[in-house]
């Protein structure tokens, strides 16, 4: 499910894009026609961030064509940003739950 948002740092807009795979949760990054990040990220472990609502900053280590990447998501009220190295995208609390409830297979 595709999730419109914004840079925090630059102001860009940018797209989340969440998808599931065999491995987890495919998280990809894009800023217009650029794929900035893709990671793939343990479904549970992200949904549990997004519902417990934690404060400050956490991060969920993910992988990348075998290489660990690791992905920092901060709750805000009604906002959730999320940055893997100098990407970020700022997204609605709402359209990312929903997002992660269609990327995540119901158990």
């Amino acid at each position: 499910m595709v999730v419109d948002g914004v840079s925090q740092t630059s102001g860009v807009e940018r797209v989340l894009d969440l998808s599931q795979v065999d491995a987890g949760v495919l998280v990809v990054i894009r800023e217009g026609k650029h794929e900035r990040v893709r990671v793939v990220l343990p479904g549970e472990e992200l949904a549990a961030i997004i519902t417990d609502f934690p404060k400050g900053p956490q991060t969920v280590v993910g992988t990348h064509g075998g290489e660990k990447l690791v992905l920092n998501i901060e709750v805000r009220r009604n906002e959730v940003l999320l940055s893997v190295g100098d990407y970020d995208v700022a997204v609605g609390l709402d359209d990312l739950v929903d997002a992660i409830s269609g990327a995540i297979p119901a158990a």
